[in-house]
């Protein structure tokens, strides 16, 4: 900042690591400063030149901060008048320093600050290339459009993403991100089906443990979470969502059955990431602190993203997701054997996919000997961990859909194109 009544920044002052604030910064100085009288507390301690300090600041608020937009505002008793959104340099700084913005440190910046003024409101800068929008989307560029298999690009990806995700809890162990479900503890899952006829009806009935269950690999689909060919177990904790899910026809029928497990899983909880404890803040101070910062912030966003409503037929548009649960199911450690996510049909209700290795029954391996054949079993570590509780079945009649929408005017001289999601934070 350049004003008369302000004292040069001279070479001579000193801050402390005490003064400093910031426990990165802090430890930083003790390691690499010198034994000087600090300016702020006139205590000799370790410290950095006041420049130094100050240099790295004004490095940071280039990433981090620009002068904000100026807007119209009307007010009765005076008419319009002119306003800035954002908020005072010191406000930033000492976002900076984790602090109060009149603490000594800051004023002290402040007033040396050579590219930035007092009367001036800034607001953060939009989010560069380089941020972890960027390789989201080069992630997404590379499944659909380049090397869809052995993808070293995508792997190097995820494993930044995921990295540590035992870690994370949601405010305390009792509420981690990565959950381990019991049998015991367990809530009841359900599944559902469509049935266009009344066969279909007896079908299920006849066998509801079979045909309610995971399809067998060489008939299943493709979903949100699964490739065609490698079956999974899609099913929700209330009834009611399972068959939201399905997006039934008025006048068509689905029957449901209710499921339990029978041995401990390990579930990653995307919900819980919004309200997630990441860990400490990085520190401004930090080289690769606008990395992780975005990481963070993506975790939590990225629940809205993998749940993303696809219109029918559109399914080419999983990819992505599946491109994450397979990674979460081979590849990550610990390995994860299902997903808890929310569902797009009923927003209050929570989805839960059982990947193959724990949502169906071992293959039995077969031996033949002159035209006789036997069972040479299963591995042992593979096998289902869900079964259908008996009786549970229940008919549903669909008499009628309720739809949510978002509405705005349209210009019939400009159609709108439909908009891309809005990351906020």
């Amino acid at each position: 900042m350049q004003k008369d009544d302000r004292t040069a920044m001279t070479a001579e002052q000193y801050v402390c690591f005490k003064c400093a604030t910031d426990p990165f910064l802090a430890r930083q100085i003790q390691r690499n400063g010198i034994s000087v009288t600090c300016c702020l507390c006139e205590t000799k301690r370790r410290s950095i030149p006041l420049p130094n300090l100050v240099s790295r600041v004004e490095k940071i608020l280039e990433a981090y901060v620009c002068p904000g937009e100026h807007h119209f505002t009307w007010n009765d008793a005076h008419g319009s008048f002119q306003r800035q959104y954002g908020e005072l340099i010191d406000v930033w700084v000492g976002e900076i320093f984790g602090c109060d913005n009149i603490d000594p440190v800051v004023e002290l910046v402040c007033r040396n600050l050579t590219q930035y003024s007092d009367d001036v409101n800034y607001a953060h800068l939009p989010y560069l290339p380089s941020d972890f929008r960027y390789q989201w989307g080069e992630f997404q560029e590379g499944l659909a459009h380049g090397n869809r298999f052995f993808n070293e690009s995508a792997k190097s990806f995820l494993d930044w993403l995921f990295k540590d995700l035992a870690k994370y809890s949601a405010s305390s162990s009792d509420h981690a991100v990565v959950r381990i479900l019991s049998p015991e503890e367990a809530p009841s899952i359900y599944r559902a089906r469509s049935c266009a006829t009344a066969g279909d009806v007896s079908k299920i009935s006849a066998d509801p443990a079979c045909n309610l269950s995971a399809p067998p690999k060489e008939i299943a689909g493709e979903g949100r979470m699964n490739p065609a060919g490698v079956p999974a177990f899609y099913g929700a904790f209330e009834r009611k969502t399972c068959v939201a899910e399905l997006r039934p026809p008025v006048g068509g029928t689905v029957v449901s059955g209710e499921f339990k497990l029978t041995g401990s899983i390990k579930v990653l909880d995307f919900g819980r990431f919004e309200s997630a404890d990441l860990g400490p803040e990085p520190s401004f101070f930090e080289s690769n602190y606008f990395e992780k910062r975005g990481r963070r912030q993506f975790l939590k966003y990225l629940h809205n993203l993998i749940t993303v409503p696809v219109i029918p037929g559109s399914e080419r548009n999983y990819l992505t997701s599946q491109a994450v649960a397979e990674y979460l199911a081979t590849h990550c450690k610990p390995r994860i054997d299902g997903l808890i996510f929310k569902s797009v049909q009923a927003p209050m209700g929570n989805n839960i996919v059982l990947f193959s290795h724990v949502a169906c029954a071992p293959t039995p391996t077969f031996w033949s000997v002159d035209g006789a054949m036997g069972v040479m079993g299963a591995k042992p570590s593979s096998g289902s961990r869900i079964e259908y509780v008996a009786d549970s079945l229940v008919y549903h009649d669909v008499r009628y859909v309720a739809y949510e929408t978002t509405d705005e005017p349209l210009s019939e001289d400009e159609p709108k194109r439909k908009p891309e999601p809005v990351f906020e934070f």
